[in-house]
């Protein structure tokens, strides 16, 4: 058992200890969630545990950059929508804080940072009210930003070759369509310039990829 979560602050969480607590929220999925790992549905490539486990990187990258808390912000992405694996209703946050909660005082974690993650745990997808703290707003960003740019092309790629008469038209319209959505949607909900510049970097991509497309397609006659 870890008794403490010895932390560099330039370098972020140990390794070893920062491990034990992503096996932790894997095995959680692996043994509880009846969608995201054991269930065939819709879209069965995408993983709520590989989700989180992006999620934390994003937030470490925007973190750093954002002069923020890295080792708040990457547990608190780790944990953010482990309440999916008990219940993918409404309500999962305060069922992941719970289980944060728990898991984060049974290893010795220190009881202040502690309910500053619970508590970003609890309201990360609460977007009626402001973020209470830079951490949460970096984790909220973090979410958001998980399958923008080439994980969104694989997605409707992947998404479009399990549907109904797959053809390479088919994904690019799907693909344009969740562009044009992304593009609409997402800016206006990030906290951060960071995650802003990174939004606009990977939807220049996104961009750049169709135009490339449908070059290759016959439906433009220069890139």
């Amino acid at each position: 058992m870890i008794t403490s979560l010895a932390t560099d602050r330039s370098n972020g969480i140990s390794d070893m200890n920062y491990e034990q607590i992503v096996e932790f929220v894997g095995n959680f999925f692996e043994s509880h969630d009846p969608i995201g790992t054991h269930l065939v549905y819709r879209y069965p490539f995408r993983k709520r545990f590989e989700h989180c486990q992006r999620c934390a990187m994003w937030a470490a990258r925007i973190a750093q950059a954002e002069g923020v808390d890295v080792e708040l912000v990457k547990i608190s992405s780790l944990f953010h929508d482990i309440g999916k694996a008990v219940s993918a209703e409404e309500g999962h946050g305060d069922i992941g804080a719970t289980i944060c909660d728990e898991y984060l005082a049974s290893i010795g974690y220190d009881e202040s940072r502690r309910s500053r993650i619970v508590y970003i745990v609890r309201n990360h997808n609460r977007h009626s009210q402001p973020a209470a703290s830079r951490e949460e707003e970096v984790v909220r960003d973090a979410d958001l930003l998980d399958e923008v740019g080439a994980i969104t092309i694989l997605w409707d790629t992947m998404a479009c070759a399990g549907g109904k008469d797959p053809s390479y038209n088919k994904a690019r319209d799907k693909i344009a369509s969740g562009l044009a959505r992304l593009k609409a949607e997402l800016p206006g909900h990030l906290y951060t310039l960071t995650a802003r510049r990174t939004v606009e970097d990977r939807i220049s991509f996104v961009e750049n990829f169709l135009k490339n497309l449908d070059y290759e397609l016959g439906l433009r006659e220069s890139v």
